[in-house]
């Protein structure tokens, strides 16, 4: 991401549902620094304290006040997705879980931060929620674009759609790059899987022969194989919650969480606090967002320079 003059300008940014930092994993080494993430989740602020330095604030976003949040030009956000799914009930706005967006947007309309960027599921397009974000920008004056990302555009084999809202106003912009040559970064999901793995990532056989049919399975050597979008109910339910993986005994195992994050994009180097259990690495993994995708929307993002006094 650069700004209009061509330089690098630090960018203040302010990172909402941080999660375990996939946007801070992003704009590494792209001019943004963040300057408070906000989180409810200890142990998802644990695994990005341990990542990033920073030590996301766990307030309650439902209640948090305008005077409670740092100035900065650039916002992101990636909300609870629940009330928009088809597991969740699709509730939109009558879900509890939406009350932290709504209060956000409202904070949002006074503050006006030059930019803003959002990540949720698909079904988020079309709801009451989608029509007020809609509504909000408008009245801000903020530009929009939305595009929808997966990391299959990016040369991963993983299927895992989502939207995203780039909204900008007067002193920054957007626009789309093309998005990357797949014949020249394709990758493969054997590139993904560790040899060494976990007992614990074994399934049962009482469960295997229950739910096997049912499971979407692949063999890691297949160069045709994808996963799909991996949940974080992924260690407790079977059905629809992600890709397990063949052994060459016939025996199924999930993929670790952190193979799980390699194929969301951030580093080898990413790791999670030794004191989690593997049942809350799999949910916080699961819950994460795409590295690859947020990092395309930044290199589109440009700021204008405004000169120190």
């Amino acid at each position: 991401m650069e700004n209009e003059t061509g330089t690098s300008n630090s960018i203040k940014a302010i990172e909402f549902f941080s999660g375990i930092g996939a946007f801070a994993e992003a704009s590494r080494k792209s001019g943004i620094v963040v300057e408070s993430a906000f989180d409810i989740d200890i142990r998802a602020n644990q695994t990005y304290e341990t990542n990033f330095g920073l030590k996301p604030n766990n307030r309650n976003l439902d209640t948090i006040r305008k005077e409670q949040i740092p100035d900065a030009e650039l916002w992101w956000m990636s909300p609870p997705c629940q009330p928009y799914t088809v597991r969740g009930n699709q509730k939109d706005l009558r879900d509890p879980r939406t009350k932290s967006l709504v209060n956000l947007l409202g904070i949002f309309s006074e503050q006006k931060p030059k930019a803003v960027l959002i990540e949720n599921v698909s079904g988020f397009k079309d709801t009451d929620a989608h029509t007020l974000l809609l509504k909000t920008f408008e009245d801000t004056g903020h530009l929009v674009e939305t595009v929808e990302l997966d990391p299959s555009d990016f040369g991963v084999p993983m299927r895992r759609p989502r939207l995203y809202f780039i909204a900008t106003s007067r002193g920054a912009s957007y626009k789309p790059l093309p998005l990357p040559d797949l014949n020249a970064i394709s990758h493969k999901i054997v590139e993904f899987v560790h040899a060494n793995f976990g007992q614990e990532l074994l399934i049962d056989e009482l469960s295997q022969k229950r739910y096997g049919e049912s499971l979407h399975v692949i063999d890691a050597g297949d160069p045709e194989s994808y996963a799909i979008c991996f949940t974080s109910g992924y260690w407790k339910s079977f059905r629809a919650s992600g890709t397990y993986i063949r052994l060459a005994d016939g025996r199924l195992r999930r993929f670790s969480p952190e193979e799980i994050v390699q194929l969301l994009g951030f580093s080898e180097g990413f790791k999670f606090p030794e004191s989690l259990s593997i049942q809350a690495k799999i949910q916080l993994a699961g819950n994460s967002v795409d590295v690859r995708a947020v990092k395309y929307l930044l290199s589109g993002l440009s700021f204008e320079q405004v000169d120190s006094p």
